[in-house]
C-alpha cells in the first residue's frame, strides 16, 4: 500500500500509521505532506465529535457500547474525507514547508511544528491528541473515562497485570479485551440459573474443557457477515480463575506467539485478530479504541 493509499485507509491501521512516521523522517515535503492528511484527518473528526455533542441525545443513543462505535464511525468517515482533500492539508503542508530544521535531527513533522508559525499549528500544540497520534499512544483523560470505566479499571487492573506477567500479552490489552467482550463488566454470559459465569472474555468450551459450561447465543462472523448463533462457554469460579484460563490459551496456542512477542499493544492486538482469536472483522480496531480509554498500564 503506498502512502497516498494510507491517508483514505482504516483509521486504526498501526502499521500504516508507523510506515508514515517513518516515511515523514526519511522523504521531506513528501512525508510532511502525507502527515499533513493525517492532520486534516484529525480535524475532521474533532469537528465531527463536536457536532455530536451538541445534539441532545437519548437514552437509546447514550449507551457506552453505541457511544464507542459511533466515535469508530467517526474516525472513519474523518479518515476518508482527508483522504479526499479539503485543503487543510495543503494550506497546514506550505504552512510547514522551508521551515529551517534544527540540528537535533528527528522526524521532520516534529521539528516544523516545534518551529512553524503556522495557525493550524496553534491548533496542534493546543491539542494533546495530535502529539499522542504521532507516538501512536493515548493518555486517559481523567475528565473522560464514566464512572463505570473507572470502577471496571480499579477492580480488574491488579488481574490483568498478573495474567500480562504469565502470557507475555500487554496488561491493557487484556483489559480492553475483557472491556469489549463485557461492555465493562456491564453485560455477562449467564449460566442456565442466571448466575455470573464469569467469562470475562468470551473464551468457549470447545472439546478439550472439563469443566462447567453454559449456552449462550451469541455473534460471529462467517465470511465477514455477522450471523446469530448458539455456542458453549466456559464457566469460572471466579474473574480471577477466567485471567488465568485466558493466560494458559494464549501461552498455550502457537497462533498467538506474535500477541505475545509484538512490540506494542496496538500490535498484540491486531496479532490477536490474525491468530484466530474473535471472528469479528474489526476486533483489533475495536481493541485499540478500548485501549485509548484505558491507558497504559504499569506491569
Amino acid at each position: 500500500m503506498s502512502m497516498a493509499d494510507g491517508a483514505a485507509g482504516f483509521a486504526f491501521d498501526v502499521q500504516g500509521l508507523q510506515r508514515l512516521r517513518s516515511h515523514a523522517g526519511r522523504e521531506g515535503e513528501a512525508g510532511l505532506k502525507e502527515a499533513a492528511k493525517q492532520f486534516e484527518a484529525l480535524f475532521l473528526q474533532n469537528m465531527l465529535k463536536s457536532m455530536r455533542e451538541a445534539i441532545p441525545k437519548s437514552q437509546m443513543s447514550s449507551d457506552s457500547q453505541t457511544e464507542l462505535y459511533t466515535e469508530m464511525l467517526d474516525q472513519q468517515w474523518a479518515q476518508n474525507l482527508a483522504g479526499r482533500g479539503m485543503g487543510l492539508a495543503e494550506q497546514l503542508t506550505r504552512s510547514l514547508s522551508g521551515h529551517a530544521l534544527g540540528n537535533g535531527g528527528g522526524n521532520l513533522l516534529d521539528q516544523a511544528v516545534a518551529n512553524s508559525d503556522s495557525p493550524f499549528v496553534g491548533l496542534a500544540r493546543q491539542a494533546p491528541a495530535f502529539e499522542a497520534w504521532k507516538r501512536y499512544e493515548v493518555r486517559p483523560g481523567n475528565a473522560e473515562r464514566a464512572e463505570h470505566v473507572e470502577d471496571f479499571v480499579a477492580r480488574l487492573a491488579d488481574p490483568a497485570r498478573q495474567a500480562a506477567r504469565s502470557s507475555g500479552v500487554p496488561a491493557e490489552l487484556i483489559l480492553a479485551q475483557a472491556a469489549l467482550e463485557t461492555d465493562w463488566g456491564r453485560r455477562r454470559i449467564t449460566t442456565a440459573s442466571g448466575g455470573d459465569s464469569h467469562n470475562l472474555f468470551g473464551i468457549k468450551a470447545g472439546a478439550g474443557w472439563q469443566g462447567q459450561t453454559t449456552e449462550v447465543q451469541t455473534t460471529e462472523y462467517v465470511a465477514g457477515v455477522a450471523q446469530k448463533q448458539v455456542e458453549s462457554f466456559r464457566v469460572y469460579p471466579d474473574a480471577r480463575a477466567a485471567f488465568d484460563d485466558y493466560a494458559r490459551l494464549i501461552r498455550s496456542r502457537p497462533g498467538y506467539a506474535a500477541a505475545r512477542n509484538a512490540a506494542d499493544s496496538a500490535q498484540a492486538a491486531v496479532a490477536l485478530q490474525q491468530g484466530g482469536y474473535a471472528t469479528d472483522p474489526r476486533y483489533a480496531d475495536k481493541l485499540i479504541a478500548v485501549m485509548a480509554t484505558i491507558g497504559p498500564l504499569k506491569q
